[in-house]
Formats: structure tokens, C-alpha cells, sequence
């Protein structure tokens, strides 16, 4: 039948690609009155110090080099390996501010620093005080001008990518891109990989094992893990098992309900109090926290696309800090939650950590508004749609047109390293349900302009940020970088660049395989999971998914309802509307085994090909049990009886 043979074409439609803009101003607006304000904040602070280093007593100079210069009182007093640690101290603690979300480390180590100096004693010079009073202003100059050279000579490259590279219109899909999508046979090596999904995914919610645990507070943290999971576990599902759920449901549903485990979220405690002076724990009515809301606000519109709408129910997601303290949502509290943020935002997106915004985490912010939309006709994601293309457009891409990874929300700043490669690809790949024409703009630059082509494969440069894993915050692999490279080329459309990645992934990283799960040894546990979600993704595979969610004969045909896990694996399961067609694989060996099939026609008589039985009659609920004697690769087909 049609709908499973993957012979109907694309539906497509060409576009000129947003060219790059030549023009773009040394900083975006928003930037620009941010900086401004946080400028206008430290030149206060410099005239305060300013004041004071010109009066008669010696500790109140020494903290006036201290508020004018990090470290000034050091050097004003001529002791400079002082100055340099002090210095040092502050970056050290910016760092901490960046990495999870506290705003009082910087602060409180400029705070130390001027106690400790005010309480020296030292006796600052003239000639000190002078170059202290210099040194500030003069840094900030030196650093505008060196964003200026750099932001000329990107936009030089505009010009140049805009005649070149971006000239050409792109070929884009509609949505959706076939009217009766493709449905595979996964291999049994495919299956090997699921299994170590569903192993992770089916252990009781409270466990835990198999899953990394670094830290909770960047991108090892086990909120990413778990919402990756259910993106891994849709992809399958979208791709050769639409018709089946039992245990994939069960094994989605688990990884949504583990997010509501203080180990995972009670991060935000911890954050929203060293980064906004909040003692409120709440994750989701807050100003920030976008990588919890946004991500598993998508993880969430996919079960609820395949499956039941539990987690919109009044409490469906309930994050529970103690056994007197919980917090009840759902997934149109997340919208909501996600909506008002982006509202009240002078940038439109909005933080992860606190006062630090990440365009990438924001990708799923849009798409749960886009599922929000499809799913419960919501209204949010038309009334912010322009708007964060605008940001997006203006406020996080440079004049080359590379995303900008991170920006201060409230000193306005950003750093080039944040903009590599690593983090651009899976900004291309969420790009693309919501805003494909940017996705695309993003994946020809990418693909012309940084990949790289040796041996008859293709390559990242060989930068830090490409060769981190991070899920394990490992250095000097590649595969991490590369399982983002197929995963983005896919869902564009060039499956070359796909395909051969992954199978040079294969020939290339060792496999552990254990009680029939199969894993790639020297990758994290989101390394994994992302490769599983290249593995089953296919061109425009998310854009239909988030945008147009399934044809009406996957939600209303008949479905495997029930099998026992892992005697049964399921390597294709698709309805027409009116029959059921599966391919299973014994998980453990040749066992006989019952399913569930349900959505039948109730009283309505069917053949059955596969199982012991070759005739039933569904029973009043539409259901039915049948009886397999699973040895190998097992055909089983339902159909209504002419």
C-alpha cells in the first residue's frame, strides 16, 4: 500500500533564501541599549571610584582604584601579581556566573577583593591611581575596536556569501511533506540501537541507571537525557512504527515522568537563587528556565501526537520537591509559561541560566508554541511567530551569517567561541519545523563554507568545541560532532552527507553490546540518543511531525496495542485506516507470545496473517489477542474480511 512504500515524492516549493545583511550595525538594537544600560551602570560605579581616589585618605583611594579598575587597589599600590590574581579571580567567577546561572559569584569576588584592599592599608601612588583611572575605559575601547574590525570583515564576508553561496534559491517541503509519509523496516541493527533507548526508558521512574551523571546544571545534565529520550523514541516511532504502542508508549511516557524528580529539576532552586535573589523554586512560573520548559514542552507534544493527552491535564506534569511540596502543570501551562517569557523579553527569547539566553534552547520554546497551536489550536505561536524570526535575524546571527550560541541578558554579551559549530548545527536542525527558510540559509553555509571533505568523508573542522562531547564534557573525539552533522543533514534533506557519516560512525567507533541493547562505547548517553534521532530521521521527518502531527489513518487505524518487552520487537507497524501491517523480531529468542491489536471495527470479522489464529472477530472495544510463535522475522498482518 501506499503509505508505506516511501514512493510518493516530496511536496516542495523553491524560495530565495533572506540574504545576509551587509549593513548590519556594529551592535543589534537590543544589544546596543543593553550595553548601554550596563555601561551606564560601570561608569558609575568608575565616577564613584573616580570621587574617591581623589580624597586625602589612603583606604578610601585604595577602594576607588578597586570600583574603578577589578584589582585597581593592587596595582595603585604597586603590587601587581596581586592586581593579576584578583583579576584572574573575577574571570574565574564570570565563568561560574555563565556556566550555572550565579550572578553573585562575580559580584561577591569584586565585593571580597575591595574588603581585602580596604583593609591592607597599602598606600596607593599618584602615578597608580592615574593609570587605574585609564586602564578601565581604555580596555572597553580596545575591546569595541576589536569587535569593529572583526564585525567589518564579517560584513565583508556577507557580501561575499550573499553574491556566492546564498544566490541560489533553496528547494524547502511543505508541510506535509508527502501526504502519506514513508514507513521502513528497521534492521536489526537498528533494533540493537532502540533497545538501549527503551532499556534506559522502561526501569521503574525512580531509577536512574544507565544515564550520566556529571552535573545538573549544563549540557550533561539528566533534564537533557530524559527529553532527548522521547525525541529518540518519536523519531522511531514516526519513521517505522506509528501503528504500535504499548511498551513505546509506556517507555515515552516514563521519560516524561522522570522530569518531575527533584534530581533532575531541583537545579532550579539552586539557580533561581544565585542567579535572580529568588527563593521561589517553582521550574515553571518564573522569568527563565527555558531548558526545562521549552525542552520537555516538546517532548511532551510528541507523546501527545501519538498517543493520549495525560500530561494536558490539570497536574499532568508535577514536579515534586518533597512529599509536602509539589508543583502541578501541564503542557499548556508550559506554553503559557513559555509565551509570557517570551512577551515580557526585550530580546523575545528568553534565558536558560538565569540572564543568559541560548538561541538553541529557544528552538524548542517555538516548537512546543507550534505543537501547542496543532495540538490545542493555541494562539501564541502566530502572535510571536514574526517576532522571533526578527530576533533571531537580528539579534543572534552575526553579519556571516553563524548563529550567535549565547548573549548576556544583562550586559548584552557574547563570545565567538559559543558560536562554533557544535552549537549551530542543532539550532539548524530545531530551526526547521518553525522557520525552514533559516534552517536551510544555515545548513548551505554550513554545508559550503565549514564542512569539510577527506577520504571520501565528510568532516568538521577540528576545533575544540567540535571535538567535545557534550554529554561527558570529553575532549578530542569527533563522533559527538559528526552524530550532529548527520543528524541536521538529514532532517535538511541531503541524505549523502547522512548516510555516509553514520556509516563511517559504524566502521569506525566501537559498539558495546549487552542483553541485546547496543550502544557506541565512546559516546555519552546523549551522544546515543542523538544518533538514534539521526538514525530514524528522514527529510523534513520533524517538520511534519512538530507542524502537522500524523495523517488521520495512523491516529484512527487499527494498532499493536500490547506486547511483552523484549520478547517482541517491532520493526515496522503501520495502518491504512482500515488494515494493520507489522514486522516483529524476537528479542530473546524464539518464543511464543500474545499481542494486543485495538481500533478494530467492533464485531467486524478480520484476517490474520502471522499468528495461530486466521480469522477473528473483534470484540465490543475493538480489540483483539493473538498468538505468535516468534522464531525469526515475523510478517503479521490484519485486515477486514472482504
Amino acid at each position: 500500500m501506499s503509505a508505506t512504500t516511501g514512493a510518493e515524492p516530496l511536496r516542495t516549493m523553491t524560495v530565495a533564501l533572506t540574504p545576509l545583511d551587509e549593513g548590519a550595525p556594529l551592535l543589534p538594537p537590543v544589544t546596543l541599549r543593553t550595553m548601554l544600560r550596563a555601561g551606564g551602570g560601570l561608569g558609575v560605579v568608575w565616577l564613584l571610584g573616580a570621587v574617591l581616589a581623589l580624597t586625602g585618605d589612603d583606604r578610601l583611594r585604595l577602594l576607588g582604584a578597586g570600583l574603578m579598575l577589578p584589582g585597581g587597589q593592587h596595582f595603585a599600590s604597586g603590587h601587581p601579581l596581586h592586581a593579576l590574581g584578583a583579576v584572574l579571580a573575577l574571570v574565574a567567577a564570570m565563568l561560574i556566573w555563565w556556566m550555572i546561572g550565579a550572578v553573585v559569584a562575580p559580584v561577591t569576588v569584586w565585593a571580597l577583593d575591595l574588603a581585602l584592599g580596604f583593609a591592607t592599608g597599602h598606600h596607593p601612588t599618584d602615578t597608580g591611581l592615574g593609570a587605574v583611572a585609564v586602564a578601565g575605559p581604555a580596555l572597553a575601547a580596545l575591546c569595541l575596536t576589536a569587535h569593529a574590525v572583526r564585525h567589518t570583515r564579517r560584513r565583508r564576508r556577507a557580501a561575499r556569501l550573499n553574491a556566492g553561496v546564498l544566490a541560489r534559491p533553496a528547494t524547502i517541503t511543505q508541510v506535509p511533506s508527502r501526504v502519506e509519509p514513508p514507513v521502513r523496516e528497521a534492521t536489526p541493527d537498528d533494533l540493537e540501537r532502540l533497545r538501549f533507548a527503551l532499556d534506559l526508558a522502561l526501569q521503574p521512574v525512580a531509577s536512574f541507571d544507565g544515564f550520566d551523571r556529571r552535573d545538573q546544571f549544563r549540557e550533561a545534565a539528566l533534564r537533557y537525557q530524559l527529553c532527548l529520550l522521547g525525541y529518540a523514541l518519536a523519531a522511531y516511532r514516526h519513521t517505522c512504527a506509528p501503528a504500535f504502542g504499548g511498551y513505546l508508549t509506556e517507555a515515552h511516557a516514563r521519560s516524561i515522568e522522570k522530569m518531575g524528580d527533584r534530581r533532575v529539576w531541583g537545579y532550579w532552586a539552586l539557580e533561581n537563587a544565585w542567579g535572580r535573589l529568588s527563593l521561589r523554586r517553582d521550574p515553571v512560573d518564573n522569568g527563565d528556565n527555558v531548558m526545562l520548559t521549552g525542552w520537555q514542552g516538546v517532548s511532551v507534544g510528541l507523546f501527545e501526537t501519538f498517543d493520549d493527552a495525560r500530561f494536558s491535564a490539570p497536574g499532568g506534569l508535577t514536579y515534586r520537591w518533597s512529599d509536602d511540596e509539589a508543583y502541578r502543570y501541564d503542557l499548556p501551562a508550559l506554553a503559557t509559561s513559555i509565551a509570557t517569557n517570551m512577551e515580557r523579553s526585550a530580546f523575545t527569547l528568553f534565558s536558560c541560566e538565569p540572564r543568559w539566553i541560548y538561541p538553541v534552547c529557544n528552538t524548542f520554546a517555538v516548537n512546543t508554541l507550534l505543537m501547542d497551536r496543532r495540538l490545542r489550536g493555541g494562539t501564541a505561536y502566530d502572535r510571536l511567530h514574526e517576532r522571533v524570526r526578527t530576533a533571531y535575524l537580528a539579534e543572534f546571527h552575526r553579519p556571516d551569517g553563524r548563529v550567535v550560541g549565547v548573549r548576556s541578558e544583562t550586559l548584552g554579551l557574547s563570545w565567538s567561541p559559543w558560536a562554533g559549530d557544535a552549537v549551530w548545527l542543532p539550532t539548524t536542525y530545531w530551526l526547521h519545523p518553525a522557520y525552514p527558510e533559516l534552517a536551510h540559509r544555515s545548513w548551505r553555509l554550513l554545508r559550503e563554507t565549514v564542512l569539510q571533505e577527506r577520504d571520501g568523508r565528510f568532516v568538521l573542522p577540528a576545533t575544540l568545541a567540535n571535538r567535545c562531547d557534550s554529554g561527558s564534557y570529553a575532549f578530542g573525539g569527533e563522533a559527538f560532532g559528526q552524530i550532529l552533522l548527520a543528524m541536521a543533514a538529514r532532517e535538511i534533506g541531503d541524505e549523502e552527507i547522512a548516510a555516509r557519516v553514520l556509516a563511517h560512525l559504524a566502521d569506525t567507533e566501537t559498539t558495546h553490546r549487552a542483553g541485546g541493547a547496543a550502544r557506541y562505547a565512546g559516546v555519552s548517553t546523549q551522544g546515543n540518543l542523538y544518533e538514534l534521532m539521526a538514525r530514524f530521521g528522514r527529510a523534513s521527518g520533524l517538520r511534519d511531525l512538530i507542524g502537522h502531527g500524523l495523517p488521520d489513518s495512523w491516529r484512527t487505524g487499527p494498532r499493536l496495542a500490547d506486547a511483552d518487552y523484549p520478547d517482541v520487537l517491532v520493526a515496522r507497524a503501520v495502518s491504512d485506516g482500515a488494515a494493520l501491517r507489522c514486522v516483529l523480531r524476537p528479542g530473546s529468542g524464539p518464543v511464543r507470545t500474545v499481542v494486543v491489536v485495538d481500533r478494530l471495527v467492533p464485531g467486524r470479522p478480520y484476517l490474520v496473517t502471522g499468528a495461530i489464529e486466521r480469522e477473528i472477530v473483534a470484540d465490543r472495544a475493538g480489540r483483539t489477542t493473538l498468538t505468535l510463535d516468534l522464531g525469526g522475522r515475523l510478517q503479521l498482518d490484519v485486515e477486514p474480511r472482504p
